[in-house]
């Protein structure tokens, strides 16, 4: 799954507690558990910041490899120039490439004891715990450096007592709209779900798209499921995600309510129409464009929006799917991990490597890079006002994770969301169908 405002409350960002995994041996999360592994993408790979650092004698080659690639590799190079200048003795080679290939190209890579020696792992118990927990990774919880993240954004790469990767940065998912539009609508943040749904019925009385949405892939469904769950599922249930683990939850009966409630959006002409024939960047370009009042997305997204449109007046809010009276809550989740191979060859270049990236002044320009919060304690990093509302939210400890980032098969039953939500924007299948698809992925996943 890809800058926000206040951080000071960042230390009571992510109070969802990550149970624990299952799956304890490599060859389980390697091929098949949490993970199945395929060949991997040699088209996807990306060099960067492998400069000559103009040191003298023998260097230690420091392989790294990561999700980041492309427009989204941000300040990767210019941090691992920075690194290499402060440490000659070590060349640092960055592999890149995009999150949908990463996933599987990793795991076949720990499978094949190929991995590089520090590796961007997604947070959450599917992916770097599961690593950890399968003894893939080093044990990061004695290293002094690791108090400088907040505890946190720790959880998200942390498990009984180990911490197997640390956090490099935060992101939220949530409605952006255009303010100026808002404002000659007279139409006021939105606080409940009845105060968003008579908005979106108000921007479209006035001739104009209340929702930009692509769905040729259907992640942006998935974004919508997950910023309308905090408050919606979790908001009713706290212990949702446990149960589901365990066995003793479903998406049929959990998610039916949220369901059918986003689904009616479409049904109203409130989502754009035919979106399963358009993709993201189309959807974002139309929002930038002031053809829609809003678009749900990550806060990674800003960066493209005001590239196609400068002078759009943009701001950010999380999706009030709570009853009038109730909080909203926001999603927010750690984004990106570095973890370090247990069986690398260069141990001692994998910490500098990582105690490089825990400070905050490092910190503070990969984050400006991502538009991302910072997961340094007391630090906020350089926000951009368009995120002050949603920051609110966060800095008042009123957030929830990334929801895959709680669930042992979490790539399994976002994969099935995407593909059957199509189905429902078609009129193929019904929402219900969709959650009882996502239901069966998860236990084929679970060997059920």
């Amino acid at each position: 799954m890809r800058k926000k405002g206040l951080v000071i409350g960042l230390s009571v960002l992510m109070a969802a507690s990550l149970g624990a995994c299952g799956g304890n041996e490599k060859n389980n999360v390697a091929n098949g558990g949490s993970a199945s592994a395929s060949a991997p993408s040699s088209s996807a790979s990306e060099a960067a910041g492998t400069a000559a650092t103009g040191g003298k004698g023998e260097q230690t080659e420091l392989k790294v490899t990561g999700f980041k690639s492309g427009a989204e590799l941000g300040a990767i190079p210019e941090l691992n120039d920075k690194f290499m200048q402060e440490n000659p003795d070590v060349k640092v080679v960055y592999e890149g490439m995009p999150g949908g290939q990463f996933k599987e190209f990793i795991k076949t890579r720990f499978a094949a004891s190929d991995a590089s020696d520090v590796i961007m792992l997604h947070p959450g118990l599917s992916n770097v715990i599961a690593y950890g927990k399968a003894g893939y990774l080093y044990d990061l919880s004695g290293e002094s450096w690791i108090g400088n993240f907040t505890e946190a954004s720790l959880k998200a790469s942390s498990d009984g007592g180990k911490v197997y990767g640390i956090p490099n940065d935060m992101n939220v998912l949530g409605v952006f709209y255009n303010k100026k539009m808002f404002a000659d609508l007279s139409i006021s943040t939105p606080t409940s779900w009845d105060e968003f749904t008579a908005a979106a019925e108000k921007i479209k009385a006035s001739g104009k798209l209340p929702i930009s949405i692509g769905n040729n892939d259907g992640w942006m469904t998935l974004a919508a499921m997950y910023t309308m769950a905090p408050a919606l599922v979790y908001g009713a249930n706290p212990a949702f995600d446990a149960q589901l683990n365990e066995g003793k939850a479903t998406f049929a009966e959990g998610w039916k309510d949220m369901a059918e409630k986003w689904y009616a959006l479409n049904d109203k002409g409130y989502l754009t129409a035919k979106s399963t024939g358009v993709s993201l960047d189309q959807a974002q370009q139309a929002f930038a464009k002031g053809e829609a009042a809003m678009y749900i997305d990550g806060s990674w997204s800003l960066s493209g929006i005001k590239k196609t449109n400068p002078d759009l007046e943009v701001g950010m809010f999380a999706m009030p799917s709570n009853a009038a009276g109730q909080d909203v809550v926001a999603s927010a989740a750690v984004g990106t991990t570095f973890a370090i191979n247990k069986d690398t060859k260069v141990l001692d270049a994998a910490k500098k490597y990582l105690e490089f990236w825990s400070r905050a002044e490092n910190q503070k320009v990969w984050a400006a890079s991502q538009q991302a919060f910072m997961t340094i304690k007391g630090e906020t990093g350089d926000l951009d006002p368009a995120f002050d509302e949603i920051a609110a939210v966060v800095a008042a400890g009123r957030s929830y994770p990334f929801l895959d980032q709680g669930w042992v098969y979490g790539d399994a039953a976002n994969a099935e969301l995407m593909t059957s939500a199509q189905g429902v924007y078609l009129k193929a299948i019904a929402p219900q169908a969709m959650l009882e698809n996502m239901d069966k992925s998860w236990k084929q996943a679970a060997g059920q």
